[in-house]
């Protein structure tokens, strides 16, 4: 797959400029970040095992706290209802810096240094173990001179253009810079719409064939009607 160094030789090759690799490779971490937040990448769940007295665990890398849709967590031990959705809490949010009254006993999450999670109640000895599920959308790594982006091979183009729209721009060369904003855009679009509709529409088959005599069929008012005005018997 193409890495980034890739991507810098086609933009070189593009439209010549003498920006560092580094500038160039910092505008293309903020088109994909901008991408991502303009079309959210749903993570796998993230899971943890909860731990006696103590509140605060880390999230993964690639999860940014205000990407949180939703936090789970398990009520019991029982793995025989693991399938269950009333073994498992959703826990409410609730920020650390509101003036909200916190009930201890209240079940909720809040984040925590912007990478914690913080879980209340804090887990007693005889909640050890109880696994809680994170629900996120995910942001993309950060490019490097050698990483593969995590945006689709098939659009990768679109940081080329994010980052010869940049160039441009820089230089004062606004002709230029609009050229690329408007493919860089087009572009956008075809993504947004690709991703929003993951798998094609099929049609509703109708059905043509002819009926029998006293068979029934329903018209498109939902009223059930009968051919030749003969009633079923």
């Amino acid at each position: 797959m193409p890495t980034v160094s890739d991507l810098l030789n086609t933009i070189d090759t593009t439209y010549r400029n003498s920006y560092s690799q580094s500038q160039k490779i910092q505008w293309m971490n903020e088109t994909q970040r901008q991408i991502f937040q303009s079309v959210k990448h749903e993570a796998p769940p993230y899971t943890f095992a909860t731990i006696a007295n103590i509140s605060q665990y880390d999230l993964p890398d690639d999860c940014d706290p205000k990407n949180i849709k939703s936090v789970v967590m398990q009520r019991g031990m029982y793995p025989q209802y693991d399938y269950d959705k009333t073994n498992f809490w959703e826990l409410q949010f609730v920020s650390i810096d509101s003036n909200r009254a916190i009930d201890r006993t209240g079940r909720f999450y809040s984040v925590v240094e912007n990478s914690k999670l913080f879980l209340n109640p804090l887990p007693e000895t005889k909640d050890e173990g109880l696994v809680v599920y994170v629900y996120y959308n995910k942001k993309p790594a950060e490019l490097t001179i050698n990483s593969v982006p995590d945006l689709e091979e098939s659009f990768h183009e679109l940081l080329i253009l994010g980052c010869l729209e940049r160039i441009a721009r820089a230089r004062g060369e606004y002709d230029d810079k609009n050229v690329f904003a408007n493919d860089f855009q087009a572009l956008l679009r075809e993504y947004q719409k690709q991703y929003r509709e993951p798998y094609p529409e099929y049609s509703t088959p109708k059905d043509m064939l002819p009926r029998r005599r006293g068979h029934s069929f329903v018209n498109n008012k939902g009223r059930r009607v009968y051919p030749d005005g003969l009633i079923p018997y």
